[in-house]
């Protein structure tokens, strides 16, 4: 055969391969939007009552990943009328999904409904759902076990928080035997008033009599009114619930009113036999309080301070007051460990930069800190950079080569096949749910890959946690997604604001899920309440808002960047004040900015009375470097004129 000849079968047999090939592919992704198509639609007629049409489509899908699904709905609408056997059956045949023990569980509790209390028993097999241990409990006393179910339920009912309603019945009779006693009630008082459960202490109240009573009361006052523990004459019996009582409402007056705390302290020491513990407690409590107030121990008595909550909180009052001098002290007595971390490590170099004299060689210890801060992609390294004049550190490191290679093998275990499948099909809640348990029983490079397949998928939220999980902080393009693009561009283009500090925003409310909704009713991408998207719209001279636009990316996006941009505005172009005020309302800020203007913003930010909108601004400032980075627009994590809290 000649070389042209052979060269062109050899192309024809290629071509025939490759076309077999691509035809192979091309059926098998048909064949795969058609099984998402059957599944849908099975799922749907076994909701609908239509049970034969369902099986039909079902045996069409046996060799489909989410067959078990469908057995899985199949059961689930008709759960008031299954029978144990067959629940029994599905959990063991699908013992690896994680809808099967939910199944088990919603059916048991319809078990419980009926009062059907041997089949609940029967088919128990223990929870950590306290409604489900109370109707446990009730079937043992209905089935004779009374003993045994009421010596159970002290444990149930010694809660810092409200059982739920199935446990009243119980609860009822319970209280009407010997186990419950004023003692047991004051347990769960105590833990109550510890949890800050106002409305279930002042309900416990009424289980009490006598001295006890007049304790119970007094423990409940100094609680709600602390100021009431320095009537001395009130408190005056020496016994281990007034004890309780007196130590609990001097820490609470220890937080704002330490020198009246104080004195009170210095009379019921003498007057009360507190256990050494006790006396420690309150002490080093109202130690952190007075710091709090500028009101430092003296040189000669410091050094006598070993507990770690009080060194740790006259640190915290050192920094709030910017007594530089304290700070640099109580800095260098924190644990090692804690010294170590970052906030203390750029705190320990202010300190040192604001009491050093100039060429000293404290002076230059805050540089050669500040140095090594300065190449972390964190908040304080961002602001160590700043303050040497130097770009900010990512230290990206994107994922091997290998991870890419082992993303196949990953994708043919059945629990990812089944979470990418129910995702595929709109199942976000169970594809979670197959998601979070199989992460359980992988490797970091395996999570890592898992993270990949997320962002592959659009799952950016998944992508985001699962790279944490996985530890892997360096692969930015995991934990710094770029999506939106098109919506962020024209929004920062309308509200004059970089579309990296709408990403930042985006990054720290909801880790780009557009559906999702806080407890507090917060909605999307923003998450923006009702109230102040409406208002953000009567401004724009936007239509108002109807339901469902704030889960929509596009109307989410718009209002919220104008939110956004409103605040800056209102706060004189500071966008640290501005964050604040978009995570904790504009009121909070504006009394938190009161008697502080001029004082540095970093200090400001430290100063934020909330924990959440403290570490909120600090995220999305460093969010916000981080984005404009990956944009190709460097900037520094603070403006010019950011530098000090301005008037307003």
């Amino acid at each position: 055969m000649k070389g042209n000849q052979r060269r062109n079968l050899r192309l024809l047999l290629c071509g025939l391969i490759c076309g077999l090939s691509a035809y192979s592919t091309a059926a098998e992704q048909n064949n795969l939007f058609a099984q998402r198509a059957n599944y849908q639609t099975a799922v749907e007629k076994y909701s609908a009552g239509k049970t034969t049409q369902a099986d039909q489509l079902a045996q069409r899908l046996e060799d489909y990943p989410l067959y078990p699904y469908l057995q899985y709905h199949k059961l689930r609408v008709r759960l008031n009328h299954v029978g144990g056997k067959k629940i029994e059956q599905f959990v063991t045949d699908y013992a690896q999904l994680p809808v099967s023990p939910l199944m088990l569980n919603r059916w048991l509790k319809k078990q419980a409904a009926k009062r059907r209390w041997k089949t609940f028993l029967k088919y128990y097999q223990g929870s950590k759902s306290t409604e489900l241990q109370c109707y446990y409990l009730r079937a043992l006393y209905a089935t004779g076990r009374k003993t045994q179910a009421l010596d159970q339920t002290t444990a149930l009912w010694i809660s810092p928080t409200s059982q739920p309603k199935a446990c009243d019945p119980l609860f009822a009779t319970w209280r009407t035997t010997s186990r419950f006693t004023e003692d047991v009630a004051w347990q769960r008082l105590h833990a109550a008033i510890q949890n800050n459960q106002r409305i279930l202490a002042r309900y416990l109240l009424r289980f009490f009599s006598g001295q006890r009573k007049s304790a119970a009361d007094a423990y409940y006052l100094v609680h709600t009114q602390p100021i009431k523990v320095t009537r001395l004459a009130s408190f005056s019996k020496d016994n281990k619930k007034y004890r309780q009582v007196i130590q609990h409402g001097l820490i609470k007056l220890s937080k704002k009113q330490p020198e009246k705390s104080a004195i009170a302290w210095a009379k019921y020491a003498k007057s009360h036999s507190f256990t050494a513990s006790a006396k420690n407690s309150i002490e080093e409590r109202i130690l952190v309080g007075l710091g709090l107030k500028d009101k430092f121990p003296t040189e000669q008595t410091r050094s006598s301070i070993t507990s770690s909550y009080a060194i740790d909180g006259l640190a915290e009052a050192a920094l709030k007051n910017t007594s530089w001098h304290e700070l640099r002290y109580w800095i260098s007595r924190l644990d090692p460990a804690e010294r170590s971390k970052l906030r203390w490590q750029y705190w320990l170099a202010k300190s040192l930069e604001m009491t050093a004299k100039a060429n000293s060689a404290e002076a230059q210890l805050s540089q050669d800190i500040l140095s090594r801060l300065a190449q972390e992609r964190q908040y304080y390294g961002f602001l160590a950079a700043q303050k040497l004049g130097q770009s900010a550190q990512l230290n990206a490191q994107p994922s091997t080569a290998a991870i890419a290679s082992g993303l196949n093998k990953l994708r043919t275990r059945s629990d990812v096949m089944r979470a990418v499948e129910l995702f595929a099909v709109g199942d976000n809640l169970n594809g979670r749910r197959e998601w979070y348990q199989a992460k359980k029983t992988m490797t970091s490079e395996q999570l890592q890959q898992l993270a990949h397949l997320a962002l592959e998928m659009g799952q950016l939220f998944l992508a985001i946690q699962t790279a944490n999980t996985a530890e892997v902080f360096d692969d930015l393009s995991l934990r710094f997604p770029l999506a939106f693009t098109p919506l962020f561009n024209a929004a920062s283009h309308k509200n004059n604001t970089p579309s990296s500090l709408l990403r930042a925003i985006v990054r720290q409310e909801s880790a780009f899920q557009p559906t999702v909704s806080s407890s507090a009713g917060a909605q999307g991408l923003m998450q923006l309440m009702p109230a102040t998207a409406n208002l953000a719209a009567r401004r724009a001279k936007l239509p108002k808002v109807g339901p469902g636009d704030l889960k929509t990316p596009a109307k989410n996006i718009a209002l919220g960047s104008y939110h956004l941009a409103w605040l800056i505005q209102r706060y004189n172009g500071q966008r640290p004040l501005a964050i604040a005020a978009y995570n904790a309302g504009e009121h909070r800020i504006d009394r938190w900015i009161k008697g502080n203007e001029g004082m540095a913003i970093d200090t400001w930010i430290e100063s934020i009375p909330f924990k959440e909108t403290r570490n909120y601004v600090k995220n999305v400032l460093a969010f916000n470097v981080v984005y404009a980075s990956l944009l190709g627009s460097p900037v520094a994590i603070l403006q010019d004129a950011e530098k000090t809290v301005a008037r307003r």
